[in-house]
């Protein structure tokens, strides 16, 4: 259709300026989507456990109950172990799987047979101590969408839990993790055992069975693990019959898990049945690093260096076409050149120069400032002394070496080492002997600098509390301060906002092409 007069033009003009615009709004929105819902691949997840501080402690027959790597053969009877039998019997390392007593020090000690119901530090456990023991399950694979919150890992290999010397055993093969979007999450696995009873009347096999090692609530998904303390306040399966509730802080661990220990003889050991066990047979917090395959970033870039160079083609044919200009007596006529802002606010050089390239908010040259150490325990806030404390770092240097102590009377917790980001995840055990009052966990470099802390306070009946985060601490230290929750600096919207800030430029430019033109003509 011809369009007669500049008017007319306009509106057309005006028209397809609207309609590119959208065009590339939509788009940016879909070149948006994968870069904020693309999963990481991940090859190297590792899983730490104590499982509880009962499955560590000493025992009033057989000496201890114990971990052991790879799922043991059948002993033939309700008996302690030995040496030869079972077979396989015990063993601290198995495939993927190993066992690690941490000592006083800061470093850890690999267990034998004959030294599983010792400390690392090698002092024989008794039935109110704990070797603390630690489970580890290396190589784990899956994905991981951090800005999503979710994740799938699974697991190759297994490991088995003896209760009195080995007179009630079981095992676990595979676990398989999954984190869904709400913050929810399962951690499972194979089971097998035998049906026993601790004094020796009954042996059978079980017939293997999925069962949940853990359900977890409020999981923070980070880019480079997880912390979490899975569920045991307030859980209460109907076979745990004589579930005791006089401790405030009762519970049990997931209801087909105690279904499955009342065959095996040890279900009172997974949950409440005193008035002050729940310390020692509440789950511990699982630790979880890998690191992750780095996230696709062409995705959210290509509209912003494509795009705007289209609307330009698609409306300068007009002016080339149209017979409109000859004609001189309309220009005079029409009321707008009047008003044209052109002589006065020329809008050609404060916005042309961001059509195409300057786009960015941020100066690409410009580096991005380094994040300040954070510190904290990924989301718990309240432990018991004894319990095994998780840390998560941020921020330090890369591949350092640092100890985790406890003041003021300095007491080694341990030591780590961060990864190629500057950040660590482990757990620290807080001594039972810690005095009630105020103290603080500290991450130390080698010449005893405090790089990042927490303070805690701790009760006269041996409550931990993680403090409130100390804001003045943080910016006179420069170190992020975390007691409650992970800390994180969510970046997961940025591509939604820059692209969807182009949008808004790409149509404000195209609107701009279309106003040159209405003014060209009527010049």
């Amino acid at each position: 259709m011809h369009l007669s007069t500049p008017r007319a033009r306009r509106l057309a003009a005006g028209a397809t300026a609207v309609a590119l615009g959208a065009t590339i709004a939509a788009a940016a929105a879909i070149g948006a989507a994968p870069a904020n819902a693309a999963s990481a691949d991940v090859t190297d997840a590792s899983l730490s456990w104590s499982l509880s501080n009962e499955a560590n402690a000493g025992a009033y027959f057989g000496g201890c109950n114990f971990l052991s790597a790879g799922v043991a053969g059948n002993s033939g009877a309700s008996a302690p172990w030995t040496a030869t039998n079972p077979s396989p019997g015990y063993a601290a390392s198995a495939g993927n799987v190993s066992i690690a007593y941490p000592t006083s020090a800061g470093g850890t000690t690999t267990p034998t047979f004959a030294t599983k119901c010792q400390t690392g530090d090698g002092t024989t456990v008794t039935p109110a101590t704990t070797t603390r023991g630690v489970l580890t399950l290396a190589d784990g694979t899956g994905t991981v969408d951090a800005a999503a919150g979710t994740a799938d890992i699974a697991w190759d290999g297994g490991f088995t839990v003896a209760f009195y010397g080995g007179m009630t055993y079981w095992s676990a093969e595979d676990p398989q993790l999954h984190v869904a979007a709400d913050g929810t999450g399962e951690l499972t696995a194979t089971a097998s055992g035998y049906a026993a009873s601790r004094d020796g009347g009954s042996w059978a096999p079980l017939t293997p069975r999925t069962v949940h090692l853990a359900t977890l609530t409020d999981v923070d998904v980070t880019s480079t693990g997880i912390t979490v303390s899975p569920d045991w306040k307030g859980v209460e399966p109907a076979s745990a019959t004589t579930i005791n509730k006089t401790n405030a802080d009762w519970g049990s661990w997931p209801a087909d898990f105690i279904d499955f220990q009342n065959e095996t003889g040890q279900s009172s050991y997974w949950y409440s049945s005193g008035a002050n066990d729940a310390a020692s047979k509440k789950p511990q917090p699982i630790a979880i690093t890998y690191t992750a395959a780095e996230e696709p970033t062409p995705e959210p870039t290509t509209p912003v260096t494509t795009e705007p160079a289209t609307p330009e083609p698609t409306t300068t044919p007009e002016p080339t076409t149209d017979p409109e200009p000859t004609t001189a007596p309309e220009p005079t006529t029409d009321p707008e050149p009047t008003t044209d802002p052109e002589p006065t606010t020329d809008p050609e050089p404060t916005t042309e120069p961001s059509e195409p390239g300057t786009t960015p908010t941020t100066d690409p040259t410009t580096p991005a400032p380094a994040p300040a150490p954070s510190l904290s325990t990924g989301g718990t806030t309240t432990f018991t002394v004894g319990d095994a404390v998780p840390l998560r770092a941020a921020g330090l240097p890369a591949d350092t070496g640092y100890s985790i102590v406890l003041h003021s009377d300095p007491v080694v917790l341990g030591s780590v080492t961060t990864d190629a980001d500057g950040a660590f995840a482990t757990s620290v055990v807080i001594p039972t002997a810690t005095p009630a009052g105020t103290h603080t966990i500290a991450v130390e470099s080698s010449d005893g600098t405090a790089v990042v802390s927490l303070a805690i306070t701790v009760t006269a009946d041996g409550v931990v509390v993680i403090d409130p985060v100390d804001t003045t601490t943080a910016v006179t230290t420069g170190a992020a301060v975390n007691t409650g929750g992970t800390v994180a600096s969510s970046t997961s919207a940025l591509p939604w906002i820059g692209l969807s800030a182009f949008g808004v430029i790409a149509l404000g430019s195209v609107a701009f092409v279309a106003y040159r033109r209405r003014v060209t003509q009527q010049h």
